[in-house]
């Protein structure tokens, strides 16, 4: 069977075609549903950053501060260029392909007139007055020119022949005549007809090798592809964003007794970092003096073992061996965290480094929490033997502290007063024998308790207590209750709830919290809280608690005897840990007690309507014997009946 037989059905003198103008139709109908949400997601991302401007409540919450100011502007460029991608590119080339051949589609449409039914005289194109041989003069005329032995090349020459034979039939024939009019046809009624909203070109031979290429490329090349992408992308990345395959190197690197400086290797190891690479020779230029620099700060400041200073000096041992290569990310921070200028030929490495530092801490202390609160130890072979290694608090502590330091851009050793501007680069100017004051305790107090040494400059005291407003003067409080609040008195059976609730005192209530301010911070960060309860160091509970409002709660639910067996007398720890600011982490404990369920009598009552409930029959007992249920009434009726008969 050939081409067209396979498209084609003979019988009954009528024949399966393709429909060009079924075609048209069908093509608009898949191209409106294809390019709608093309639209959508076109217009979306314009809409939304210059229209609707989502993100301007949370840029309206940026303090006030010079570095603050500036990474809101860069922050609101990014966002103006975020949208523009390759991707999106692409998706505007593939929406004006459409768009154009929508309208070639739509300026293709049949008029009006064609979608008409059948008109004898239309077709022989003849007025309704004509007579009888001006009818016979018409039909000779055009079947000449419609023959199709005269038409070779056309494969609808026959259907245009036969049509027009049905035409002249029916003008000519009465019968016919009278079944056209009643019927809209000569032949009279009509069974469904079929086409295929194919386009006819389909039928001619030359056409169907393109044909079939562009379907198998379509079937074997363009879908693959495109499912194969879209395979890749998911579950590419986790909710932090950050590539899931670096979770194999935090599992090396996380242990309990990490060190805070041990985040600046996770770091700069991982996928995101690790495969930056200089583009300029002035780039390495710059980079090689501020490795020296580094080296020297790390000298004055005392740092044993600083990876920086000991891979250089493996890369000297090495001579004509391979030389050691320090990432350029680890240079970046390190560089960060001592307050080193950066040079402007590395500036967008060293903001994009520092700007994604914050998600890959997130990642890091999600996975330690899922091992520590699942009771898992993690293993994995390593020259030939097993070792294990168990993360708690401390784990999770100590990432969170190495957070801290990148955000304030300081180093784990430096005074966390050092966060105000005028502490960390004027005071030494004016401090002699006088003390640095302790940043917790100027935060926390109330603004009027606020007390500044008396070595600080009176011009520079409006423009510290300003500064110090802008850190978060939190209020922690915790609540442990039982579910059922009708309990008196508590067993390790109840379920209990520990409601921790986080209250900014310095923003005014019913206004936004600002993002974290900071001095050295490259981008614009919210304000992020890790709550985490423990039990004699193993973390049970870890929630992270960040967003504009300034009023947060989270609530942990627990079954004391399924985690903690018999036992009594409970004392957790409560720690809540900032993300973004050294020195305002909270440590509370929280102590209850619960007696064993033998220890305690607890009457038990059942509500009014769960005892008329257990009196009635279930529902399916009543769907099954409904004619029971009826008998059984019949039953009692008929015995009542007939005691009254014997009385």
């Amino acid at each position: 069977m050939g081409f067209k037989e396979a498209f084609t059905r003979q019988g009954d003198g009528e024949n399966l075609l393709f429909d060009d103008d079924a075609f048209i139709y069908f093509a608009i109908s898949i191209l409106t549903l294809v390019i709608l949400p093309l639209v959508y997601s076109v217009i979306k991302p314009l809409f939304t950053t210059y229209v609707l401007g989502e993100n301007r409540r949370k840029f309206a919450r940026v303090p006030q501060s010079s570095n603050d100011q500036q990474n809101l502007q860069l922050a609101k460029q990014e966002l103006r260029l975020k949208w523009l991608t390759t991707g999106y590119v692409v998706k505007i080339i593939i929406l004006v392909a459409l768009l154009l051949l929508l309208n070639a589609s739509i300026q293709s449409l049949p008029k009006a007139d064609k979608i008409k039914g059948f008109d004898p005289y239309e077709i022989l194109e003849i007025d309704p007055s004509a007579t009888e041989q001006e009818i016979r003069k018409a039909y000779r005329k055009i079947s000449l020119k419609l023959h199709p032995d005269k038409n070779p090349d056309d494969p609808q020459a026959n259907q245009k022949f036969i049509l027009l034979t049905k035409a002249y039939e029916c003008l000519t024939d009465e019968d016919k005549k009278s079944l056209c009019m009643k019927y809209g046809n000569p032949d009279g009624q009509q069974s469904l007809s079929v086409g295929i909203a194919m386009p006819s070109f389909l039928l001619k031979k030359e056409n169907r090798a393109a044909f079939l290429a562009v379907i198998f490329l379509l079937l074997l090349v363009v879908v693959p592809i495109i499912v194969l992408y879209e395979l890749r992308s998911i579950g590419k990345y986790d909710q932090n964003g950050i590539m899931l395959s670096n979770q194999e190197k935090f599992e090396r690197g996380l242990e309990e007794n990490l060190l805070i400086k041990k985040g600046v290797e996770l770091s700069s190891c991982s996928d995101e970092l690790c495969r930056i690479r200089l583009k300029t020779e002035q780039q390495a230029i710059d980079l090689e003096k501020l490795v020296n620099e580094l080296k020297e700060e790390a000298e004055l400041r005392k740092i044993q073992k600083f990876e920086i200073t000991e891979a250089l000096e493996q890369s000297k041992k090495q001579k004509k061996k391979k030389r050691v290569t320090i990432s350029i990310a680890m240079i970046l921070i390190y560089a960060h965290l001592f307050g080193k200028p950066i040079p402007n030929s590395v500036k967008y490495l060293y903001r994009s480094t520092i700007k994604i530092i914050p998600k890959l801490v997130n990642s890091m202390v999600r996975l330690a929490f899922e091992f520590s609160m699942k009771y898992k130890v993690m293993q994995w072979r390593q020259r030939g033997r097993f070792q294990t290694k168990f993360m708690g608090a401390r784990c999770i502590n100590n990432i969170l502290q190495f957070s801290q330091c990148i955000v304030q851009g300081i180093y784990e050793t430096d005074n966390p007063i050092n966060q105000i501007d005028f502490f960390a680069t004027k005071a030494k100017d004016y401090i002699k024998k006088g003390k640095m004051p302790i940043f917790q305790e100027l935060v926390q107090k109330q603004i009027d308790q606020r007390v500044l040494p008396n070595w600080v400059p009176e011009e520079f005291k409006e423009q510290i207590m300003n500064e110090i407003n802008m850190f978060p003067q939190l209020d922690i409080k915790h609540e442990v209750t039982v579910d059922d609040e009708s309990i008196v008195e508590q067993c390790n059976e109840d379920i209990f709830s520990i409601k921790i609730t986080l209250t900014r005192l310095n923003t005014p209530e019913g206004e936004d919290i600002p993002f974290a301010h900071s001095n050295r911070f490259t981008y614009v960060k919210e304000e992020g809280w890790h709550v985490l309860i423990t039990y004699q160091n193993e973390v049970f509970y870890y929630a992270q608690l960040n967003g504009a409002n300034r009023v947060q709660t989270t609530e942990f639910k627990f079954q004391p005897k399924m985690y903690f067996g018999d036992v009594v007398e409970f004392e957790f720890i409560l720690f809540v840990i900032s993300d973004c600011y050294r020195g305002l982490d909270a440590e509370i404990p929280i102590k209850f007690k619960a007696k064993k369920a033998n220890q305690i009598s607890r009457a038990v009552e059942y509500h009014k309507e769960d005892q008329e409930l257990d009196k009635s029959l279930p529902f399916i007992q009543s769907m099954l014997f409904p004619m029971q249920n009826k008998v059984e009434d019949s039953d009692s009726e008929d015995e009542d009946q007939s005691k009254k008969d014997d009385e």
